[in-house]
């Protein structure tokens, strides 16, 4: 297959194709959302990023619940992070409930770079981006029971404060760690996330001690590690 042939049939649309669609209402845009083209819900999601409306956020959060083509996927969730606090109640809301890739069970594989890992869920990637105007609104979701939306919101706090620190939120991540305490992935992705916390270290070498989960054990020295070299 030719390779820019592969690539329109996902969706790929050059800078330069989206000019003809600029005039196009916000109406006519949402409308192009679900068009059976996937280029033309690639530029339909590209140009919404400038409507700034509360409603342009729903039909994208709509739309990325449903499309399966790499490129609007893509464009999509740029839309929505240059959305920015706009977006965030809705992201939130998609935590842990679009695609199947989120981490179910601990990783026995270490994760072997300096840098914090990726989440797998869509929507904290895509609040990542947007960053710490979401920090609030994420930890709110640590107050509640949803386990699903828990998990990937400790993901994008960890990750969000591992860029911009801010140590206030290691207090959230630590009552919910008293909560939730009898959960393996849940244990495991908060000591993941306090390597962002320089303050969390006597925290972690406390769990070391009484840690029996090998996989949470290497996490914990990894995260210990991170942590005192950003003190």
């Amino acid at each position: 297959m030719d390779q820019s042939k592969g690539k329109s049939d996902r969706g790929f649309v050059a800078d330069i194709d989206e000019v003809r669609y600029a005039s196009k209402s916000t109406g006519e845009l949402i409308d192009l959302l679900k068009s059976q083209v996937a280029n033309e819900r690639t530029v339909a999601a590209r140009i919404l990023a400038t409507r700034i409306e509360a409603l342009t956020v729903e039909f994208l959060l709509a739309a990325l619940k449903i499309e399966q083509k790499l490129y609007p996927k893509i464009e999509i969730c740029s839309s929505l992070a240059k959305l920015g606090v706009l977006s965030v109640p809705g992201l939130v809301q998609q935590l842990g409930t679009i695609g199947k890739n989120q981490h179910s069970t601990v990783s026995i594989e270490p994760f072997k770079k300096k840098s914090y890992p990726l989440p797998r869920d869509i929507a904290a990637r895509t609040l990542i981006r947007i960053g710490v105007v979401a920090l609030p609104a994420l930890c709110e979701v640590l107050y509640g029971n949803e386990i699903s939306k828990i998990s990937e919101a400790i993901d994008a706090i960890g990750f969000i404060c591992y860029k911009e620190p801010h140590q206030k939120y290691l207090k959230p991540l630590l009552i919910c760690y008293n909560r939730y305490n009898s959960s393996d992935l849940i244990r495991w992705k908060i000591l993941r996330a306090m390597s962002a916390f320089p303050a969390s270290l006597p925290f972690l070498e406390e769990q070391l001690l009484t840690e029996l989960n090998p996989a949470i054990i290497q996490e914990i020295k990894r995260s210990i590690a991170i942590a005192q070299d950003i003190v």
